[in-house]
């Protein structure tokens, strides 16, 4: 089974590190896919700066990126 994981690098929850131990945890697991985006929080919604949860309830859409990242996923051979 394909796994795809995204991580958005302002996340103040699921850290880059948390990201980087399930990336080694499974470095040697075929059909799997690790995408990470600079300027996305928890929610993948874009910001700048460190995040904050009081961001979180600000009327924002997701990422255009992630979402054709998760459509594509499906694509795997």
């Amino acid at each position: 089974v394909p796994l795809l994981f995204l991580q958005g690098e302002r996340d103040c929850q699921v850290t880059m590190a948390d990201f980087a131990c399930w990336k080694e945890t499974l470095k040697k697991r075929p059909h799997t896919k690790f995408i990470s985006y600079p300027c996305l929080n928890h929610l993948f919604m874009a910001g700048g700066g460190k995040t904050w949860p009081e961001e979180y309830p600000t009327p924002r859409n997701d990422s255009e990126q992630v979402i054709w990242h998760i459509s594509a996923s499906g694509q795997h051979p």
